[in-house]
């Protein structure tokens, strides 16, 4: 079986390139960069998010966006206070939202991973995370036309 017809090496191969891509990206210290890839999962998942979950999103991409800071401290604070209730326990959606919503970290290639594979266990396909990456990672689109097949 080739690596086209396996999903779990598909994955691993997406990942990799993901890893590879942003090795040299300089988005390490961008925690927009991180953020932005998580709306941008969030905005593929669709109707899967609820209103809150889609609220909370808004707020993130208002304040990404330098237009209103006070939506996402509201909806950071929602969630920090689930995560609290919850003992860390949340759905894959909640933690894109999360994601989409904190700015403590850049978007590495660990980062990177993990949102890859939150974003699949939230029910996106493998077209539809590549899709996002290469709508929202620098260099992703063409490292990946460019990749063996």
């Amino acid at each position: 079986m080739d690596d086209a017809n396996d999903p779990h090496l598909a994955m691993r191969a997406t990942v990799d390139l993901l890893d590879e891509v942003l090795d040299v990206a300089g988005l390490e210290n961008d925690a927009r960069a991180k953020s932005a890839l998580a709306m941008a999962f969030c905005d593929r998942l669709g109707d899967r998010l609820d209103a809150d979950q889609r609220a909370a999103v808004d707020a993130a991409r208002c304040y990404w966006s330098q237009q209103d800071r006070t939506g996402r401290h509201r909806w950071h604070a929602v969630h920090a206070s689930r995560l609290d209730q919850q003992r860390h326990v949340l759905s894959p959606v909640d933690r894109l939202v999360w994601c989409s919503l904190v700015d403590n970290s850049g978007l590495t290639g660990y980062m990177g991973e993990y949102l890859v594979l939150e974003a699949l266990d939230a029910g996106l396909g493998l077209d539809d995370v590549e899709a996002v990456l290469c709508g929202s990672v620098p260099g992703f689109a063409a490292a990946r036309m460019h990749r063996p097949r």
